[in-house]
């Protein structure tokens, strides 16, 4: 099983969203995350980097500056 941990990136520092996700979907702005127990989170952003080989994703959050 392949899971990763979901961190938002605000320019200035990375804050962990959600561990052990199993599934991203993409809506409107931003995602939706759920975890291998169900549960889900919305979070507004943009893709910044997705490393499926050491199991993290980064988000760049809305708005923010890159």
């Amino acid at each position: 099983m392949c899971l990763s941990t979901v961190y938002m990136d605000s320019g200035e520092q990375q804050t962990e969203i959600m561990k052990d996700v199993a599934r991203i979907q993409a809506e409107g702005r931003g995602f939706w995350l759920y975890d291998m127990f169900g549960d889900k989170q919305y979070v507004e952003g943009t893709i910044e980097t997705v490393n499926l080989m050491d199991g993290y994703f980064v988000l760049h959050r809305a708005g923010g500056s890159h």
